[in-house]
């Protein structure tokens, strides 16, 4: 009974071996004629024979919108190491916001990011919103930087003081397809 389950095996083997050396094509000429190999694909053949449920890649950009019209405005207090920031909706559209707000100091001719947690909060008791919208003539005071690296916003113990120097707020569209820097403003040393 071994052996013939062996032989079994061994014709079912060659049988498949035979049908894959032909190829398809044991039985006759090739559609395309007697001898002759398949015509090339070209890539418009290749394109039509792609999966239909990928959607097709568009060569157009998405419209990122108007840019917002936008005043950014560092106002350092008199005698603290407290800067307050004013952000003002000066277009005609409500704007969408990213609920961050980058800080850059201005090094030689350039500003550079600088390592700050500050966000569109109306509290340090609450968490940043993932996006704000501003509605036409509106302005937005979140709570003020504190001159601080870190937690730059609410106290914080055990962040570091920032360096003296020029720097300026950036916000930045809630879609990312814009950035708005502020103007600049000094922060002095302690």
């Amino acid at each position: 009974m071994l052996r013939s389950m062996k032989a079994s095996r061994l014709s079912a083997v060659w049988f498949c071996f035979w049908i894959a050396g032909c190829g398809g094509g044991c039985g006759g000429a090739l559609e395309t004629g007697e001898g002759q190999p398949p015509p090339e694909q070209t890539p418009t053949d290749q394109a039509a024979e792609s999966p239909a449920d990928e959607p097709p890649v568009s060569a157009e950009p998405v419209d990122p919108g108007p840019r917002p019209v936008l005043r950014v405005v560092g106002e350092p207090a008199p005698h603290e190491r407290t800067v307050a920031i004013r952000i003002e909706n000066r277009g005609s559209e409500p704007v969408e916001l990213a609920g961050t707000i980058g800080l850059q100091r201005q090094e030689g001719s350039t500003f550079e990011d600088v390592s700050a947690n500050l966000d569109l909060r109306f509290s340090c008791e609450e968490r940043a919103p993932e996006c704000i919208t501003l509605a036409p003539g509106a302005a937005y005071l979140p709570p003020p930087w504190l001159a601080r690296l870190g937690d730059a916003q609410c106290e914080c113990d055990e962040c570091a003081v920032a360096p003296g120097g020029t720097y300026r707020f950036v916000i930045r569209s809630c879609n990312g397809a814009h950035t708005i820097e502020g103007q600049a403003f000094e922060s002095a040393e302690d």
